[in-house]
């Protein structure tokens, strides 16, 4: 028995220029980004041959099926069809801190941690950057998604990055040089709400990609966006208000990238939390739903704490504060236990992994 944790991850800045959509034919791409004390969980076991499925699924829904076509989870499917050779048979468990579709990067923490199991079944040693590489292909190619490349590196590598993407496909992976005292002080003045509503990207995201060519100007401003941000983080002598005011000017950046980005009531939060105190703020991830993220001066967290409690996204549903802290480690493997499977045959190999 094998089990993955994959950090979810907040970003910060550059969101939409991580697309290759926009960096392989537009213009430069890159994002700020940090991972989070909030994991999506996946354990994997071969499957017992005195069952009578060889694939058992657990997410929203249990898939009990005998042949991959059968399975509905696209990337399950997928990266049992391209990473396990033919007559393997497994039970891949899926659970996590926070909901999915929230704008965390779950999807991509799915995909990288699954990768992640079934790599470290063969005991091969893989690397962050291939844990990243292979889920971009698996969601971009495989699937055909119109997702970014941001999700699956930060998640895989972990902690606090400056990631740069190139024309070519290519990764750069960049720990910020900011001090320990800078982060704790950045961390203890970001706050986090959901708005309770989840949803899927994919239309957003879409629309955002169709959009690329007439949107120049604004991808531009929110590329730049990651070197002043990255600027303020780490030099001392710049006040640290100053990347919670800088997020405000990206989040009306990114509003104007795509309809369904944001709503009524995003806004009307929005708002009341920056009366309350705020310098800015950010709805996390592709838009529509999921957790808005805010920055607030400690001595103005109490006040915006409770004009967001009082805030209802849904009827009779008090928005919930999620506090987090930063994460360091990326995905990694927190149990492997073969002799908890090892009075079973051999149901097949995982094929060769490379770690480069």
């Amino acid at each position: 028995m094998i089990i993955v944790r994959t950090p979810l991850r907040v970003s910060f800045f550059g969101g939409g220029t991580d697309h290759p959509g926009w960096f392989k034919h537009h213009g430069n791409g890159a994002v700020l980004s940090t991972t989070i004390d909030k994991y999506v969980y996946i354990t994997l076991r071969p499957t017992p041959p005195v069952f009578d499925f060889k694939y058992r699924v657990v997410w929203r829904q249990v898939e009990q099926t005998n042949t991959l076509d059968e399975i509905e989870h696209p990337v399950v499917r997928e990266v049992l069809r391209h990473y396990c050779d033919e007559g393997s048979a497994y039970e891949i468990v899926y659970n996590a801190d926070l909901p999915a579709r929230s704008g965390l990067g779950s999807s991509s923490a799915f995909t990288v941690a699954a990768l992640h199991a079934l790599a470290h079944r063969e005991d091969q040693p893989i690397s962050k950057m291939w844990l990243a590489q292979e889920a971009i292909r698996v969601e971009q190619d495989l699937l055909q998604e119109p997702v970014g490349s941001q999700d699956q590196t930060a998640v895989a590598f972990g902690g606090f990055n400056h990631i740069a993407f190139g024309k070519d496909g290519s990764l750069q992976v960049t720990p910020t040089s900011a001090s320990p005292d800078r982060l704790a002080a950045l961390q203890g003045s970001l706050m986090m709400f959901f708005t309770g509503f989840t949803r899927d990207a994919g239309s957003i995201e879409k629309s955002k990609v169709e959009n690329f060519a007439n949107r120049r100007d604004q991808l531009d401003k929110v590329y730049n966006m990651v070197g002043q941000a990255q600027t303020i983080l780490e030099d001392d002598s710049i006040s640290l208000d100053e990347f919670g005011k800088l997020l405000d000017d990206g989040w009306q950046a990114k509003r104007s990238l795509a309809n369904g980005v944001s709503n009524g009531a995003i806004d009307q939060a929005y708002a009341l939390a920056i009366q309350a105190g705020a310098l800015g703020g950010k709805l996390l991830g592709a838009g529509g739903g999921g957790f808005l993220l805010f920055y607030v001066p400690p001595e103005k967290q109490a006040a915006v704490a409770a004009a967001m409690s009082t805030f209802q996204f849904q009827p009779g549903k008090a928005t919930a504060h999620v506090p987090f802290r930063f994460d360091q480690d990326g995905s990694s493997v927190v149990l492997h236990r073969p002799d908890l499977t090892s009075n079973y045959p051999s149901t097949g190999s995982s094929r060769r992994y490379s770690a480069a």
